[in-house]
């Protein structure tokens, strides 16, 4: 019976490919690459968006903070609504190695190891569209957040699957110059929105290739939005920004 040998998995590059945009307008594909490695040019982020739906309900608003330093450390509370006192609020708290949260709502707090990786699943030699991105920090799952700060599956699952065109810049949330991207149609629903109205605008730090705006538009109308509002680079983050205290009435989950 052979030994098995331990498969060894390859973490994002220490390097962005593109370290800087040049003066000039970039291509779509040359801002896509320069958006993948955003998270390689900084050491500590705190960021704040505000996310805006509308649908059956009227319009629904969460506010999100982050606090992150790499390797590994990062925190995310998100508010429901605009009342700064609700109770409806989240925290998801994470070393690198644990993940901790904490619904206020429900009054429900969990704690568990990260979700391990598919082994074999970062090999270099595999196409890039079936190779995970394994980033130096990780944030909650399908996430605005996460689709902001690591923009490599949004890229490649949204805004490469349909036309796209820089439509120039702008200044856009805390007044910092952006690019800005239309993608048409893109081929990420077959339900309601696969329609030929249904285009999403895209905005991109000019510096870092953060993700600081995203506007969904369907029918002739704006269905969600979310923009950065507060962006802060490599201030120093100190160790308790990322500790989680629940009192001892806290439900666990496991």
């Amino acid at each position: 019976m052979h030994e098995l040998v331990p498969v060894k998995e390859s973490a994002a590059p220490a390097l962005p490919e593109i370290v800087a945009l040049g003066p000039d307008a970039p291509s779509v594909d040359e801002l896509l690459r320069f958006m993948r490695d955003a998270e390689l040019r900084f050491e500590s982020l705190r960021m704040r968006l505000v996310e805006r739906t509308w649908g059956v309900h009227g319009e629904l608003s969460e506010t999100t903070e982050l606090w992150l330093r790499h390797p590994g450390h990062a925190k995310v509370v998100t508010r429901v609504g605009d009342d700064p006192m609700s109770r409806d609020f989240r925290i998801w708290v994470t070393d690198g190695a644990v993940v901790r949260t904490f619904d206020a709502k429900s009054n429900l707090a969990t704690e568990r190891p990260v979700r391990p990786r598919v082994v074999g699943a970062t090999d270099p030699e595999l196409p890039a569209w079936s190779r995970i991105y394994v980033p130096q920090t990780s944030l909650p799952m399908e996430s605005m957040v996460d689709a902001f700060v690591h923009p490599h599956g949004f890229t490649s699952r949204v805004l490469r699957s349909g036309p796209s065109r820089i439509l120039g810049t702008a200044l856009l949330g805390p007044g910092r110059e952006t690019w800005v991207l239309r993608s048409d149609q893109p081929r990420i629903s077959h339900l309601l929105t696969d329609r030929p109205d249904h285009w999403h605008q895209v905005g991109v730090d000019r510096m870092s290739g953060l993700i600081v705006l995203h506007a969904e538009h369907s029918g002739g109308r704006v269905t969600h939005h979310t923009e950065v509002t507060s962006l802060e680079f490599d201030a120093p983050i100190p160790d308790g920004a990322f500790a989680l205290h629940v009192s001892g009435e806290v439900r666990r989950l496991y």
